[in-house]
């Protein structure tokens, strides 16, 4: 395809149009053809896809009215007009001079400085309303009263004024006017086509956004509507185009921001979807409003939006590892743990766990969550005792850019708003310090969360399930805990079991560990002699089973043999029997420090801490009456 047509109204100058072809090397059609004759030539060029159209004078203002691409016109420049007049220099006789505008002016200031007389008839631009027999007419009593022998014009002179028995001399343009019009026509081209990349890449972003988008002119006419627009307000832009804005979409506002000149930002607006969150900014050039751009957001896409931001920013490790599977047992207090957890899964209250360090907290709450209504969502753990209460603080509520020293830049967010839609796993809460306690409280009543540095609050729908390996009641007891936020998170209780009261499930979860171990160190142990099973479950396991995996691990790194006795681990034995010992010493010394009232005091605390704090239970455990544990208490 020939991007540019050359229209040449006499044989010259197309002559002289395929040299200049030449010489830049480019495709350019060239074709003949005299003011009315051009049309067709030029009709045809466009249909085959040519982008812009030369000519020369009247023939490429008559093709201009025919053709929507551009028409370049070949300039009669001073050398061309020199060139013809410089014969006639010091001339006696009057030359009589027909054109249009600009080769008349031309050709007075040239006749003037080669001492030429000349008369000028200047032809009208407007092609289509020009009375060629009054111009003849006029140029025929010129030649009659000034005796002019010679006319000089361009070709429309010299077709029009034929049979005034006088020399027609031609105007004619040269190869460098040819090459200047070939030349802007290739950037004219060039241009077009960096404003249509433009307009792609434009119709493009408005076709994928996820905003709607609708645009007016300073009359309120609707100039842009995107798909989105279509889909939220019902409308077909083809039928929106060139309409008042008011009668396509009511209730945009965008007539009013036409008036005040004023953007409106994050306003909320009613529609027949739902609520939207609009954006209306004027479009101003040199002050003047010239139209004025509206976004809209559907509030369901936003949230939709910010769950999968803030899912996708932290999707690596806020996703559960266990399931109620896998939590392995045949005792039957673990096997009835585990149905009531199961009940709990299907509720959305907040769950407190307590237990001893190591006895699966974390285990049955990732349980508890992929059970859940929730299982589609995060599952965000944080350890309250493994970071200082300010590190903490700035890990759950998130911070705002300069919020304080050492601020990320932009910010953070935090962790209650990673588990929007979630649950957030607060171990060790007994360690959090008093004044983020407050804090939580009010994110566990009002289900809201503010940045620091930041007036803004943000909503959160989660789910919060805290554990602890310390009795909160005592904690409020020393002030170190608020009862409040105790019975907030108390709603539902689950305390975790100690290995050492599992007897069923030390072999079973040692064999099980013995196989991970072999697995991870590439080790072929296959089994453990009935007497060191024996002496496992006769320890008392204040680690629990943590402890339990690390014995095993040691186990399967220093056994020599696939096959396991007491006599080849007998270092581990005599290691684990003096931890034994003291911790049975201390927990008996610990006791037994203090005042009589203050030991049966801590007896009484102990016991109620070993009955999941049943008074009942324990007061038939000591043999005494519920009010006596009350008296102490």
């Amino acid at each position: 395809m020939k991007r540019i047509c050359l229209i040449a109204p006499y044989k010259e100058l197309a002559e002289l149009a395929w040299q200049a072809k030449q010489e830049l090397n480019l495709a350019i059609d060239i074709k003949e053809g005299n003011l009315e004759e051009g049309i067709a030539p030029a009709l045809e060029a466009q249909r085959r896809g040519a982008q812009v159209i030369i000519s020369r004078g009247g023939t490429a203002s008559i093709i201009r009215k025919q053709v929507d691409v551009p028409v370049v016109e070949i300039n009669v420049t001073g050398y061309d007009i020199l060139k013809t007049l410089h014969q006639y220099r010091d001339s006696t006789t009057t030359i009589g001079i027909v054109g249009y505008q600009n080769v008349v002016y031309g050709c007075q200031t040239i006749a003037s400085i080669l001492n030429i007389p000349i008369q000028e008839i200047i032809i009208p631009n407007d092609d289509g309303n020009i009375n060629w027999s009054e111009i003849k007419e006029q140029m025929t009593e010129l030649v009659e009263r000034n005796g002019i022998k010679v006319i000089v014009g361009d070709t429309t002179a010299a077709s029009k004024l034929g049979g005034l028995n006088v020399d027609v001399h031609l105007i004619t343009s040269g190869k460098e006017a040819i090459i200047q019009a070939i030349e802007e026509s290739c950037h004219i081209i060039r241009v077009r086509e960096q404003e249509e990349e433009k307009a792609k890449k434009f119709q493009i972003v408005l076709d994928f956004v996820r905003d709607a988008v609708i645009a007016t002119d300073e009359k309120g006419l609707i100039t842009v509507v995107n798909p989105m627009a279509e889909k939220i307000f019902n409308i077909k832009r083809e039928n929106a185009y060139g309409q008042p804005i008011q009668e396509i979409v009511k209730n945009t506002g965008i007539n009013r921001v036409l008036e005040s000149g004023i953007a409106e930002i994050e306003q909320l607006q009613e529609v027949p979807v739902g609520h939207i969150l609009t954006n209306r900014i004027p479009i101003k050039v040199s002050g003047q409003i010239k139209g004025v751009v509206a976004t809209f957001q559907e509030i369901s896409k936003i949230q939709d939006a910010e769950q999968k931001i803030r899912q996708n920013l932290y999707a690596k490790g806020w996703i559960t590892k266990y399931k109620f599977n896998d939590i392995l047992s045949r005792d039957l207090r673990m096997k009835r743990l585990i149905e009531i957890a199961r009940v709990y899964a299907k509720t959305d209250a907040t769950i407190l766990i307590e237990g001893e360090s190591g006895t699966g907290k974390e285990m049955l709450a990732q349980s508890i969550h992929a059970e859940s209504l929730r299982s589609d969502g995060p599952f965000v753990a944080v350890n309250c005792a493994a970071l200082p209460p300010q590190l903490l603080e700035s890990e759950l509520f998130g911070y705002e850019e300069g919020a304080f020293t050492g601020a990320k830049k932009g910010g953070k967010i935090g962790l209650f708003e990673l588990a929007h839609n979630g649950t957030i796993f607060l171990d060790e809460i007994g360690e959090m310090d008093k004044g983020l306690q407050a804090r939580l409280l009010r994110i566990l009543e009002e289900k809201q969360v503010m940045r620091l540095g930041s007036d803004k609050i943000i909503p959160v729908n989660i789910r919060v399930i805290a554990a602890t390996n310390v009795s909160l009641k005592n904690e409020i007891s020393q002030g170190n805990f608020r009862m409040d936020l105790y019975y907030r998170l108390n709603v539902l209780n689950l305390r975790t079991i100690p290995l050492r009261e599992r007897h069923g499930d030390i072999e079973l979860l040692a064999h099980y560990f013995l196989r991970q171990g072999n697995q991870k160190y590439g080790r072929t142990v296959k089994k453990l002699a009935p007497e060191v099973i024996e002496f496992l479950s006769n320890y008392r396991w204040p680690g629990n089973l943590r402890e339990l995996k690390n014995v095993i691990e040691r186990i399967v790194l220093s056994a020599e043999k696939e096959y396991v006795t007491l006599a080849d681990i007998e270092l581990i034995v005599e290691e684990l029997q003096n931890i034994d010992k003291n911790t049975q010493e201390y927990q008996w010394g610990h006791l037994l420090d203090g005042t009589l009232q203050e030991i049966k005091r801590k007896i009484i605390l102990k016991v109620l801490e070993d009955e999941g704090y049943n008074k009942s239970r324990a007061a038939r455990r000591l043999g005494i009456d519920r009010s006596t544990i009350e008296r102490f208490l």
